[in-house]
């Protein structure tokens, strides 16, 4: 009998089981992808329990199978609930590791340079002084020297970015810690290890290196890989097949090598050359941030970017170009000198720390070059299948080459590339844009029509163009929640446009409303953090307590909300997905407008334009799916299981009379009743309670 089925392992092991056949549904389409090694894509909705869907026919099946997830929390709950549950029920023992990037991994030979230096250290000028010794308290005991152990240790604490390093400083076997190393002992564990559960931006950090370096890898080769969360996946593949380059970037492979030349005893370089690459670093994004600085405050995205595109020729004035060029004179010299400084003394053998410091020293040449490559490409914008960006922040500035489409670099790297991909999320499938197809859609969803059912079935034509995934099944697996019963979604119609300036006193004042219905216990979701801090000051006299993102870490807001009855949280893209509140403690999400991503971000812009030169519709193809997408995510934050009830508002009135706005309401769960009226609301919800 299946683990999955009625009467099986599962529901003898687990109180109060629930048979899901939308989870043996799932299960029954992937373990057939893993032994056809056919990619599929599925669509599990909430309440699914997709995790377990694809875990137990991925640990049954005798292949190695690396698990990518797109946030912590997911990653924590299949290491911590998930797969403690599956090793009492599946008779045959299996081994799993997780394994993160290399800075979530405290480094011993950074932890020894730390303290020999701490004196010097910013750090030691602030509070957090005492820190280090309870560090190395720690690394000396923990078995992992995973970040994730230290809850001590705040999570912007400049303490812990001296003692870990990055991908590009590591210096192998010839350091003398290295058989020590925490990464290097997670590394050989998971080259045993039947699952690996990693998160995305590792898994294609490992394809971007395959790709560009043969034979070098992070990952143990393996035989399939489940990307769960998988609408993150564009995102995540334009960072990693793009090049950047960062005061952040610069500034780590000066304070890298002023650590590393200091401990030459015998360094013959010039005394001013890491002074030369701060200097001229320093000076280069002075002189290109005036570009990245437009008029009066951006609105930002969703992702809370501020994003502005490089002009062509950028580096062509003169001023720019002799910055670029001294910069790039200093690279190549701190390249020259710690290369020559790694050469190996002629007279023999050498001490493990000698041989240790000479390879952190070749490391550093590496680093300076790579550095000087990507700027280059960045600078000549050669490449007409990228978009050139820069972004200015309070913490440094950065400039990036993006390509505009990731389609085929996916396909090439991922889909083809031998182990049989499986995407999942429960939010993948989007309704077409059917306005131009049909023509008679009307130009405002009537009353009448509003309560109606889907128009049109959501399919995967969005994700499978995005993600180059042509080729693979599908399985679209509905939630079992029943919304009919369990939920309300509130359009108002009376509401302002949300681009006049009487939206926002409007939106405020409905959505007071709206808390004095469900008595606080809200989610206010918001599509730019500067709507979020308008709304904090418009709906500071609240009579509920209130959480507002940026006054504590996400984590922190969400177990405050969850443990605080009545509370309000007010947050911006990061609420939008990943964060669970079942129970009573949420009953309401209200979000302000449809999240469009702004046609100003060189990237959407770029797409979009290329879509419009291949003669299709930019809008219907990239914007509308994508807003749809997102909104079903923070849809998704309401009903979490099955005895939830509450109420989703949009109070974005374009949902009702504009003819795209069936797309956003197709997309959203099969059954869900919706009103315009806000008695309806609150009769239904005075019922239900």
């Amino acid at each position: 009998m299946s683990l999955l089925a009625p009467g099986g392992a599962l529901a003898l092991s687990i109180p109060h089981y629930e048979d899901r056949p939308e989870q043996r549904a799932m299960s029954a389409a992937v373990e057939r992808a893993l032994e056809g090694q056919r990619a599929l894509i599925v669509e599990a909705g909430t309440g699914t329990g997709k995790t377990l869907a694809y875990l137990v026919p991925a640990l049954q099946s005798g292949k190695r199978v690396v698990v990518s997830t797109g946030t912590r929390a997911l990653q924590d709950q299949i290491a911590r609930h998930d797969l403690p549950l599956l090793r009492t029920l599946i008779a045959e023992p299996f081994t799993a590791v997780v394994l993160k990037g290399v800075s979530n991994y405290v480094c011993r030979r950074k932890l020894a340079e730390a303290t020999s230096r701490s004196s010097t250290l910013p750090m030691f000028k602030q509070d957090d002084a005492h820190l280090l010794p309870e560090l190395i308290d720690w690394a000396s005991t923990s078995e992992t020297g995973d970040r994730s152990e230290v809850e001590w240790l705040g999570e912007s604490a400049p303490l812990w970015n001296e003692v870990t390093t990055t991908p590009d400083a590591r210096i192998g076997p010839r350091c003398p810690y290295f058989e020590r190393c925490f990464v290097t002992q997670a590394r050989r564990l998971a080259e045993k290890a039947q699952l690996i559960l990693v998160n995305h931006h590792l898994y294609f950090a490992d394809r971007a290196l395959r790709a560009g370096s043969p034979g070098a890898r992070v990952l143990p080769d393996h035989d399939a890989v489940i990307f769960d969360e998988a609408h993150q996946l564009e995102d995540v593949a334009t960072e990693h097949f793009g090049t950047r380059v960062s005061t952040h970037t610069l500034a780590t492979l000066v304070r890298d090598a002023r650590v590393a030349l200091a401990r030459m005893p015998l360094w013959t370089g010039r005394d001013d050359t890491i002074d030369v690459v701060e200097r001229a670093g320093i000076a280069m994004f002075a002189a290109v941030r005036g570009e990245l600085v437009t008029d009066g405050e951006r609105e930002a995205s969703p992702a809370g970017d501020k994003r502005v595109p490089l002009p062509e020729g950028l580096f062509d004035h003169p001023d720019r170009q002799h910055a670029w060029f001294r910069l790039d004179t200093a690279l190549e010299d701190l390249a020259r000198s710690t290369e020559s400084e790694s050469e190996p003394a002629p007279d023999g053998e050498e001490e493990a720390d000698d041989a240790g410091m000479r390879a952190s020293l070749a490391g550093l040449a590496r680093r300076a070059r790579g550095i000087r490559d990507e700027l280059a490409m960045i600078a000549e914008q050669r490449q007409k299948t990228h978009v050139y960006w820069g972004e200015t922040r309070a913490t440094g500035t950065t400039l990036s080459a993006s390509p505009i489409d990731v389609a085929e670099l996916v396909r090439r790297h991922i889909v083809t590339a031998g182990p049989t991909p499986i995407f999942t999320s429960a939010t993948l499938a989007t309704a077409p844009a059917l306005r131009l197809a049909a023509g008679t859609l009307p130009p405002v969803v009537t009353a009448a029509e509003l309560s109606q059912p889907q128009i049109a079935t959501p399919d995967f034509s969005y994700q499978r163009a995005r993600l180059g995934l042509e080729d693979s099944d599908e399985l679209l697996v509905p939630s079992p929640f029943d919304y009919a019963r369990q939920a309300m979604l509130y359009v108002p119609r009376d509401l302002p446009m949300p681009n006049t300036e009487q939206f926002a006193d409007a939106a405020a004042a409905r959505t007071i409303e709206l808390l004095a219905i469900t008595q606080g216990r809200a989610f206010l979701l918001f599509t730019s953090h500067r709507a979020l801090r308008d709304a904090a000051t418009r709906l500071a006299s609240l009579p509920y307590p209130r959480f507002v993102q940026g006054d504590a870490p996400r984590a922190s807001l969400v177990d405050r909300f969850r443990s605080t009855p009545h509370s309000v949280l007010l947050g911006t893209a990061s609420f939008w997905e990943g964060v669970d509140v079942p129970g009573d403690a949420l009953s309401l999400v209200v979000i302000d407008k449809l999240p469009f991503s702004p046609h100003t971000d060189p990237l959407i812009a770029a797409r979009m334009q290329a879509h419009a030169e291949a003669g299709g519709d930019p809008f219907d193809a990239i914007q509308l799916p994508a807003a749809a997408l997102a909104l079903k995510q923070g849809f998704g934050r309401l009903i979490r299981r099955r005895d939830d009830r509450g109420i989703v508002a949009i109070l974005d009135s374009r949902i009702v009379i504009r003819q795209y706005g069936r797309v956003f309401l197709d997309t959203l769960p099969v059954g869900l009743p919706r009103t315009s009226t806000i008695e309806r609301v609150r009769r239904w919800f005075t019922s239900s309670s």
